[in-house]
């Protein structure tokens, strides 16, 4: 299947799914996490704000924030034609803003880190193939900040429908060696 029709098939799954169904899905999902990472030594972690489309990520964030783990989010820098994204470090006594795609970031006036110093990163999904290679949002922006970065250190979080589709990835498509869903996760060694 094509990746935009692909991306337009998930979000209209999203929308059929109800708000109790999102929660059950949503809080599965945190549980194990939880298992995976119990985040009893400091970390520095990526990770990012979900939006109403996507898998929630404020329990994820607050745990990480709460086991005392430094949380850093990503924050499009926009510069000619170059898409990249910086990691600022986030507290949850900061505000965020919303920015020209919607997503709620951190202001510029924090500390950044590179992303290949974060200890691991939760990356955004739209879904994911066989082959654990990542259908982002078309934007390019993590393919590009990311490429550099052991693939060891990405997880990914999404619902029963978003794994194991059918779509045609490229080498510069992020593999994600950790997925967690609502019935459990798979782990690359």
């Amino acid at each position: 299947m094509q990746k935009q029709k692909l991306r337009e098939s998930i979000q209209n799954k999203f929308s059929e799914i109800s708000e109790e169904e999102k929660s059950f899905f949503n809080e599965n999902i945190f549980e194990n996490f939880k298992n995976i990472f119990s985040l009893e030594t400091h970390l520095k972690i990526g990770s990012y704000v979900s939006k109403n489309n996507e898998v929630s990520t404020k329990a994820i964030n607050e745990f990480i924030l709460e086991k005392g783990s430094s949380l850093y989010l990503p924050k499009v820098k926009s510069q000619k034609n170059l898409k990249k994204l910086k990691f600022l470090k986030f507290s949850n006594n900061e505000s965020l803003e919303l920015n020209d795609y919607g997503i709620l970031e951190p202001k510029d006036k924090r500390k950044s880190i590179k992303p290949e110093f974060l200890d691991f990163i939760i990356i955004p999904v739209r879904g994911i193939n066989k082959a654990n290679k990542r259908l982002g949002f078309g934007g390019g922006f993590y393919d590009k900040s990311l490429a550099k970065v052991n693939k060891l250190k990405f997880v990914g979080i999404c619902y029963e429908f978003q794994k194991n589709l059918s779509f045609r990835s490229y080498d510069h498509d992020i593999e994600i060696s950790t997925i967690i869903f609502p019935t459990g996760y798979f782990r690359k060694a």
